[in-house]
């Protein structure tokens, strides 16, 4: 449960990293790391809530995971980009690097459990 903690402190440092260069964004970044942020939270609990018990499940939660998080992230990018006027490049920067790190450190849970 120690990569629950590891995500947070990530989701922490890539919004006070940008914040602390556009202040005036704050929600945009804060929209944009929100998501990943979650998504990946709530998959690393079913991971470690799964693999004590039945480690053949970690490959279901992996694709149901990988299928599903297209399809929320998607309806996500849609809802924003059509029903909220803001600034798109705070988001997309801060989406992406959140996406990016939080998967990165997911595969390097997903390592050390095997």
């Amino acid at each position: 449960m120690r990569s629950i903690l590891y995500v947070t402190a990530i989701a922490l440092g890539i919004f006070g990293l940008g914040v602390g260069i556009r202040p005036d964004y704050t929600f945009e970044i804060l929209l944009g790391i929100f998501l990943p942020y979650i998504v990946t939270t709530i998959e690393l609990f079913f991971i470690f809530h799964v693999i004590k018990k039945e480690p053949q499940l970690t490959t279901k939660i992996l694709m149901t995971g990988f299928v599903g998080k297209m399809i929320i992230f998607g309806i996500y990018l849609l809802i924003i980009f059509n029903f909220y006027s803001f600034a798109p490049y705070p988001f997309v920067i801060s989406f992406a690097g959140s996406f990016l790190a939080f998967h990165t450190l997911e595969a390097f849970v997903l390592k050390s459990l095997y």
